[in-house]
């Protein structure tokens, strides 16, 4: 007995086994990024937030990406809309970013004070769906670089079994 007792202590090599055994293991590799915040270049100045949700099952998730405009709190953000895929929820904040800027271009041209402006500012979904149109009626075919289309919905996801009768 005493020589089994010796050696779980020795463990391996003679070293205690909490000593020899190791793994190359991190909290960090569990992590899993749930908000993206996007801007232009690493010193540009952010224009989208994305946050990533999971509904239902947790085995088999339905994953969404809520996407909003950029701003310091969050009761000052607006939605854009809802995505499936991360490259679609990303592409819908770059497009609401060229569609606010084409507004604003648009809107100074024709001498429009600021207040005005802000009165009669779209949404931004409305934004981003009406700079789509505008796309799509400059050039018919504007393929994504998965060429799948990209969708966008203002509406939060519902999960089927919440929308079933």
């Amino acid at each position: 007995m005493y020589k089994a007792r010796r050696r779980r202590i020795r463990g391996v090599g003679g070293l205690a086994y909490r000593d020899a055994v190791s793994a190359s293991w991190h909290p960090v590799a569990n992590a899993q990024p749930t908000e993206w915040l996007l801007r232009q270049g690493a010193l540009g100045s952010p224009y989208g937030v994305i946050r990533r949700f999971a509904f239902g099952d947790p085995n088999r998730p339905d994953v969404w990406f809520r996407v909003v405009t950029w701003a310091p709190a969050s009761s000052g953000r607006e939605l854009i809309g809802w995505c499936r895929t991360l490259e679609a929820a990303a592409a819908a904040a770059w497009d609401h970013r060229c569609a606010a800027e084409s507004w604003r271009h648009h809107m100074a041209a024709r001498r429009t004070d600021a207040a005005t402006m802000a009165a009669q500012r779209p949404s931004a979904a409305e934004l981003v769906r009406f700079y789509r149109a505008a796309l799509r009626r400059q050039a018919p075919s504007r393929p994504t670089a998965s060429g799948h289309a990209m969708h966008i919905s203002v509406l939060p996801p519902m999960s089927v079994a919440a929308g079933a009768p």
